[in-house]
């Protein structure tokens, strides 16, 4: 390993760039910020032809400065089932490898998994009494059926998100950060799912703030209004700001936030 490093250090900047390595820490480097300890990064969603036909594909992201969007240093790549992203696709497992570079040839710096989940039952169905038999005992599964994503680098694990179930009659969306250890660090949001960002995407921007066990807010993931060819070619856009975050692994866990957020309330096919 030390002459793997060694090699490495004697290459020229130029091509390790081209390369796409070295760039970003690996697992053994974990100590370092994956994100150049940048205070905002852009998250672009790539197009996808088969998203125009409703087909959910594999999402694939490119991570960039907020104010160079043609600089990306991390891509982001889903692993999941067809069936599952078609027919069930918020509730779906899947893996979301991070790569430093531009592409899926370089490193995998950050890893994010999640395990298929039983949907909540939306609001309204709960006001149909001859559907109680049935929707009392789904609400049960779910409740106890949260999504989770972990986070790694490498085999270690950084944390989780977890998204608790929306109480009942409040169009909300949040989510809880935890350590490894399972304690709450952040909330994402609350943030309602009626606002004007969420209802016509295409026409404000959504802000979701995040913040501290005291309710202190430390940082903000906002999902940008949508042009016209981002809306029809089901793609999102959002930033990330780390604001006072500025723990490495923190910071990584505020971005699987913000993945979360994009898998389970941003998605346009849903």
């Amino acid at each position: 390993m030390a002459n793997q490093f060694a090699v490495q250090e004697l290459k020229p900047p130029t091509q390790n760039m081209m390369e796409g390595q070295a760039l970003l820490p690996t697992a053994e480097q974990s100590d370092a910020d994956l994100f150049r300890n940048l205070k905002t990064v852009l998250v672009k969603q790539e197009f996808a032809m088969a998203e125009l036909c409703g087909i959910e594909v594999k999402n694939r992201y490119r991570v960039s400065p907020e104010d160079k969007p043609g600089g990306t240093f991390l891509y982001a790549k889903e692993q999941s089932e067809c069936c599952e992203r078609i027919c069930c696709s918020p509730c779906r497992a899947l893996t979301m490898n991070i790569y430093a570079g531009t592409d899926e040839k370089g490193p995998i710096v950050l890893t994010m998994s999640k395990k298929t989940h039983c949907p909540m039952v939306p609001c309204p169905v709960l006001l149909a009494p001859h559907l109680w038999p049935l929707t009392c005992p789904w609400i049960c599964i779910a409740a106890n059926d949260l999504p989770e994503l972990t986070v790694r680098i490498g085999e270690r694990v950084l944390g989780s998100i977890v998204d608790p179930p929306w109480p009942l009659f409040k169009c909300t969306a949040n989510a809880l950060i935890r350590d490894a250890a399972g304690q709450t660090l952040y909330q994402v949001g609350p943030t309602s799912l009626c606002n004007c960002g969420m209802v016509c995407a295409c026409c404000n921007d959504m802000a979701v703030p995040v913040s501290n066990t005291s309710g202190m807010p430390v940082a903000t993931i906002t999902r940008k209004a949508l042009s016209l060819s981002e809306l029809f070619g089901k793609m999102n856009r959002f930033v990330v700001d780390f604001g006072s975050v500025s723990d490495p692994d923190e910071r990584a866990l505020v971005f699987a936030a913000a993945m979360l957020f994009d898998l389970q309330y941003w998605e346009q096919n849903q």
